[in-house]
């Protein structure tokens, strides 16, 4: 991260779509790399701030953590293990899957029946955890989870098919006020200034004159906010097709080429003309290709030698299928989600 610019100080929400190692066992890892960023108020150390009953009394930072249930167990265990002090604290907030998620598992996987570990945190809270968090469950009449919202962004998330429940994740941003048109209003004789703002804030203003001006002849149209899906381990998406209508944005699983979907799909993995499939069908403006195979060789992240497949194959057959721009991930890839052009 701290080669790719990425501020692990500034991170407030952390997303885990599922329980696989590949996953989340990194993430006690970053919450330290976190707390080292941090600096508590007026270098107040752990130790100090612990009250009686053992839970830290004074951090201003607080990281929110969502994920299926049992992440809630993981982190509280490898923290309180590990006597990792953090210096901010965290809650975990759980989605509750549904009990077909727990259908989907490869053949040759002991079943939940035979192997059904306690998914639910108990003990000592970590000393920096702040209760326990909430339970989020579907909302059965919409068919998805409604994970969080601030002033800014909304998240729901939803239900993918994969050996353990799995959820995506769809972020979507509020539409922000038109633009002001200065030039009409210096057309009208209004001056320059602290009126410009509270017109632009949607006031009626009164002039000197008398004239009353509406904001709404003198702002633009919303601009719409831009919508975002990052949808990973799955073989079948199709539970999210209407959530992810028209996403700005469509981050997607293609772990192999399209000639190995048999064997792709029983592993509960997608190839990239299942996730171009889904992108043409929820007329999503771009695609993503993201937990690609380590046998595709990407050209920026590796040398490639002349007998390597590279992840060039998996483009080609999202193009093939996908009119939109296709992009394949990889460490410290930015991508810039533009905004809709006015109509």
């Amino acid at each position: 991260m701290k080669l790719k610019c990425i501020r692990p100080g500034n991170m407030t929400k952390i997303f885990i779509t599922h329980l696989h190692g590949d996953h989340m066992f990194g993430l006690p890892g970053l919450l330290c790399t976190i707390s080292m960023a941090h600096k508590p108020p007026d270098g107040i150390t752990l130790s100090d701030d612990l009250g009686s009953d053992g839970q830290a009394t004074n951090n201003s930072k607080t990281i929110e953590i969502f994920g299926p249930v049992g992440l809630r167990r993981f982190i509280r265990e490898a923290l309180n293990l590990s006597r990792s002090a953090l210096s901010f604290q965290y809650v975990v907030h759980e989605l509750v899957p549904e009990k077909d998620q727990y259908n989907a598992a490869k053949s040759g996987d002991p079943s939940w029946d035979k192997w059904n570990p306690d998914h639910l945190a108990t003990g000592p809270l970590h000393p920096s955890e702040l209760g326990s968090g909430r339970n989020i469950f579907l909302d059965k009449a919409q068919q998805q989870w409604h994970v969080c919202m601030t002033d800014k962004i909304t998240v729901i998330a939803g239900q993918l098919k994969h050996r353990i429940p799995s959820f995506g994740y769809v972020f979507i941003e509020g539409s922000k006020p038109g633009k002001l048109n200065s030039e009409k209003l210096i057309e009208a004789g209004v001056p320059k200034g602290p009126l410009f703002g509270r017109i632009k804030n949607g006031e009626t203003v009164t002039l000197d004159d008398g004239r009353v001006l509406n904001p709404a002849h003198f702002i633009g149209r919303p601009q719409p906010g831009r919508k975002v899906a990052v949808l990973q381990d799955s073989c079948n998406s199709w539970f999210m097709k209407n959530m992810c209508y028209k996403c700005d944005m469509l981050i997607h699983e293609a772990t192999n080429e399209n000639s190995h979907q048999e064997q792709c799909v029983k592993n509960g993995h997608s190839t990239p003309g299942m996730a171009a499939s889904f992108a043409s069908a929820t007329e999503s403006r771009m695609l993503v290709l993201t937990h690609v195979s380590q046998r595709y060789k990407h050209h920026i992240t590796h040398e490639v030698g002349d007998n390597d497949v590279t992840t060039d194959v998996l483009e080609k057959e999202a193009k093939d299928i996908f009119t939109g721009p296709v992009a394949i991930a990889y460490d410290g890839l930015v991508v810039n989600v533009m905004r809709k052009a006015d109509p």
